[in-house]
């Protein structure tokens, strides 16, 4: 079996055409043959080995991958929720189902969360066994490349969800145009927000979110002039949405979010940042959310609602497709003028 393996806690990883294929699924386990496995800038920090990767713990050797879609071709003893040859996408949070969160409805931050790709097996592969509960079945013929990117999708709806605001009619800035932020973009114009900006240094992303019907804003000085002048009598921004990673990101988003106005963290960055308490939280009022992962399963229901009823475009985001041997260009590309990479195992049909 083809896949890329993360095999030592060093830089690199390894490309293999002679992985071992996995076995029957055990108890409460399917075994998918994967149809597209899209790459984001996590598996560009595995690859590197980064201080964020290595926050994550990766339990090595590992096959790398953790967004994807494909179809099951077999199942473990107790399974009950899909069945041979159902079309799924994967969840990259294998919850447990049993722990206080999860029993509260908080199955994204479960308390003993596994995570594809990095503490167990992921979709950088040919074929995967995971547990029954990290997968989502597709309705009818839902579009396997499609379902790929529900995955990344749904963090920017949850993202909007954590806030805990209707965007109706109100300024939204978006701090990082790669997927997540576009997607953010994308879903906050769906939602009714009156302007949805997008700072961000690459001026292809910027086109792109241009063309999805927001503002592109370099960051740049010039920048932070052109967003002060978007946010009106209001003195800022309703909502901000830190979608980068990066460190600057955070004071440029606060800066610019009006008194009592919401900032949501959502991108993870490699150094910690301070926050000025006293002025942002009990002057200024702004209220700091986090958001990690996916609703499971209402996120995903969500999602694809919109995108079976028309309403959101996935397709749009897809810029590459490739073969699962060129990983090392997927990753290049990250760094590029894209948007979504897939990788397409040979051995699996994509829509």
């Amino acid at each position: 079996m083809r896949a890329i393996v993360k095999p030592t806690p060093q830089p690199g990883v390894v490309y293999r055409d002679d992985a071992e294929s996995p076995g029957p699924p055990g108890y409460g386990e399917v075994r998918v043959t994967i149809a597209a496995a899209s790459v984001c800038g996590t598996d560009r920090e595995i690859v590197r080995f980064s201080p964020a990767a290595q926050a994550f713990h990766l339990r090595l050797p590992v096959i790398t991958g953790h967004e994807g879609s494909g179809v099951v071709n077999a199942v473990g003893g107790g399974v009950m929720s899909v069945s041979v040859g159902d079309r799924v996408a994967f969840d990259s949070h294998v919850a447990c189902f049993e722990c206080y969160q999860c029993s509260i409805g908080n199955a994204h931050i479960c308390e003993r969360m596994l995570l594809l790709g990095l503490h167990i097996d992921g979709l950088f592969a040919e074929q995967v066994v995971v547990p029954a509960r990290a997968v989502y079945r597709l309705p009818g013929d839902f579009p396997l490349e499609t379902a790929a990117l529900l995955e990344p999708a749904g963090v920017a709806l949850h993202a909007i969800q954590s806030c805990g605001q209707s965007l109706l009619g109100l300024r939204v800035v978006i701090s990082g145009g790669g997927p997540v932020g576009l997607f953010i973009a994308e879903l906050a114009r769906l939602a009714g927000a009156a302007v949805v900006a997008v700072v961000e240094p690459n001026p292809w992303r910027r086109r792109f979110a241009e063309s999805r019907g927001a503002i592109g804003i370099d960051a740049t000085d010039d920048g932070n002039v052109v967003l002060a002048a978007l946010v009106g009598e209001r003195g800022g921004f309703d909502v901000g949405f830190e979608a980068s990673g990066h460190p600057s990101a955070f004071d440029r988003v606060i800066r610019h979010i009006r008194r009592g106005g919401h900032y949501v963290s959502v991108g993870f960055a490699g150094t910690a940042v301070s926050l000025d308490t006293s002025e942002v939280l009990n002057r200024r009022a702004i209220t700091l959310h986090g958001s990690f992962g996916r609703r499971l399963w209402s996120t995903w229901d969500l999602l694809v609602a919109l995108v079976i009823e028309g309403r959101l475009d996935l397709e749009a985001f897809i810029t590459h497709r490739l073969g699962i041997d060129e990983f090392d260009r997927a990753i290049e590309l990250l760094s590029e003028d894209s948007c979504k990479v897939l990788l397409l195992p040979s051995s699996a049909s994509s829509d």
